[in-house]
């Protein structure tokens, strides 16, 4: 979970709950598999009942930049990637209520009273139907054609830019979800982010920032992977 400072939980919980169900520029697919992009990182389980629960991430890359502000113990980065689950086995169809979280952890040797990361991301699309295994990506424009799938629908409005303002802790590991807890059914789903903008300010040391993704489902069984550790000064 994310570390939040006593004194501002109450506006931490709001925003949280504002921001991760749009912080980045998302599609949730639903189909057969998950796309046949690059796969960077994966872990898989095997449940009570034989089937494969994997979660996947992939296509990942950061662009780290001089910081806007200038300060030394700022630092600032762009994101792309998509993370996913794909459910095979013999009841991989049936399966309800899988949730997934995607996020990243901060790393960092120490931060100052008042350190804090910043999430910005342009606007959000977010599509579920049957899309045969292709991820359908980026939507852009809500008004776009889907033709890559059947009984593909937008569900749910396009959400304005949003930013996300956690406060980093002392020291050590901030955990930072995107999107927590993403319900889906069936065998799988893929989320997509694009031009996820973040800025950390108050960091000393060095920074290093590390994608995740975790799938829990309905039985509980639970699986995460890691990405490669990016460092971003």
């Amino acid at each position: 979970m994310t570390d939040i400072s006593t004194s501002r939980s109450g506006y931490r919980a709001f925003t949280r709950a504002a921001a991760v169900a749009g912080i980045a520029v998302l599609a949730i697919v639903m189909g057969n598999g998950t796309a046949s992009a690059g796969v960077d990182n994966s872990s898989s389980v095997v449940d009570a009942r034989g089937n494969r629960v994997e979660v996947l991430q992939g296509d990942t890359q950061y662009q780290v930049v001089p910081p806007l502000d200038g300060v030394p113990t700022s630092v600032e980065f762009f994101h792309n990637g998509y993370a996913g689950v794909n459910i095979t086995g013999p009841n991989a169809a049936e399966f309800t209520g899988t949730k997934l979280t995607v996020g990243y952890q901060i790393g960092y040797p120490i931060a100052l009273s008042g350190a804090t990361i910043v999430l910005n991301s342009p606007g959000l699309g977010f599509v579920i139907g049957s899309s045969n295994g292709i991820n359908l990506g980026i939507l852009p424009d809500p008004s776009l054609s889907l033709n890559a799938g059947t009984n593909v629908g937008l569900a749910g409005d396009i959400i304005p830019s949003q930013e996300l303002d956690i406060d980093l802790a002392p020291g050590g590991i901030t955990t930072v979800p995107l999107l927590e807890n993403q319900s889906f059914d069936g065998p799988a789903a893929s989320v997509r982010m694009q031009g996820v903008h973040g800025s950390i300010s108050g960091a000393l040391g060095a920074v290093t920032i590390r994608p995740y993704a975790t799938a829990v489902t309905s039985r509980g069984d639970t699986v995460t992977t890691y990405g490669v550790p990016q460092k971003l000064n």
